[in-house]
């Protein structure tokens, strides 16, 4: 993967963990992520440690990931440039939690229809659940309802 790519999915996995702070990051399902969001964090932080701007990136993004992520972004994928090493190492990492984590996709395009749901499931494991409806004129619709998944 190029720099930008591997930034762009740093920083979207990242994100959402420190918007909860590591709580309730994701339930059940979201164990094996946050352990690597916590190792993938621990591992930048120590390759910005001697530098005081990247550093401060780094603390901007950690305390408000929404308002600072395209700083983030443009920070690590000018690193990701100049360390190819970094660059693949990251991109590994991305990759594998890419691999094991859950994944959920349910599109639905529709003209009319009552309590449509799509997916219905009590816990999300592993695994993947894509769902795509496109309903025309429709009732009580549900598309996938299953108790555990993974």
């Amino acid at each position: 993967m190029d720099p930008t790519t591997i930034a762009a999915s740093v920083a979207a996995l990242l994100a959402p963990y420190f918007k909860k702070a590591g709580e309730e990051f994701a339930g059940e399902a979201g164990k094996f992520v946050l352990e690597k969001a916590r190792d993938l964090w621990k591992k930048l932080r120590a390759k910005f440690d001697g530098e005081p701007h990247g550093k401060a990136v780094l603390d901007d993004f950690e305390k408000d990931p929404q308002a600072h992520g395209d700083a983030f972004k443009a920070r690590i994928e000018e690193r990701f440039a100049s360390d190819k090493a970094l660059c693949e190492e990251i991109s590994a990492d991305v990759a594998e939690i890419k691999r094991k984590a859950p994944y959920v996709r349910v599109v639905q395009s529709m003209n009319e229809a009552e309590e449509v749901v799509g997916l219905k499931a009590k816990r999300l494991k592993s695994g993947t659940a894509d769902v795509q409806q496109s309903i025309g004129k429709a009732k009580k619709i549900t598309g996938a309802e299953l108790e555990e998944i993974g």
